[in-house]
């Protein structure tokens, strides 16, 4: 019982982070909940039989982000999202129409962002992921992830500057 007690904090932890980055991988709602529920199946599935893995959120990001990679493969559009708003209440519509401007100017800039950087940026931001669990997702090192953030945070910084200015 104890197990699976650890399962369910673990499954409901990851949860929001993970659909969080389904959704900024995808940009469809639907896809992003099947992929994120998809991952958590298989921890699930594979916690069950074998025990825990020994980095539970990489593993179960590094699905997500295979089962992903697969419907991109098939040829469906990908939009980025620095993060997906969570609802805090009803905003007025002129908010509403400021917040969708942003998210667009937002997902322009991210379009443009190399794909290893992006790819990086959703892991820590949109996933919550830690470096060492998204360098294990990438299949890289901990600085290597903590540069492209790096590289990708600047590039976003100027050509938001240039927008601005």
């Amino acid at each position: 019982m104890k197990h699976d007690e650890a399962l369910i904090t673990v499954v409901e932890a990851l949860a929001p982070g993970l659909l969080r980055y389904c959704l900024g991988r995808s940009g469809d709602a639907a896809l992003a909940e099947d992929a994120a529920q998809e991952a958590l199946a298989a921890l699930v599935q594979r916690w069950r039989r074998r025990g825990a893995p020994r980095q539970p959120e990489a593993f179960a990001f590094a699905i997500a982000r295979r089962r992903l990679g697969r419907n991109q493969a098939r040829g469906r559009r990908w939009l980025p999202l620095a993060a997906v708003p969570e609802p805090t209440g009803a905003p007025s519509a002129l908010r509403q129409v400021e917040h969708r401007v942003a998210l667009e100017r937002t997902l322009q800039h991210l379009a443009q962002l190399p794909e290893h950087e992006r790819e990086a940026l959703l892991l820590i931001v949109s996933g919550g992921l830690s470096t060492a669990a998204a360098a294990n997702v990438l299949g890289v090192s901990p600085s290597a992830v903590k540069m492209r953030v790096h590289r990708a945070r600047q590039r976003l910084v100027q050509r938001q500057e240039k927008t601005d200015g």
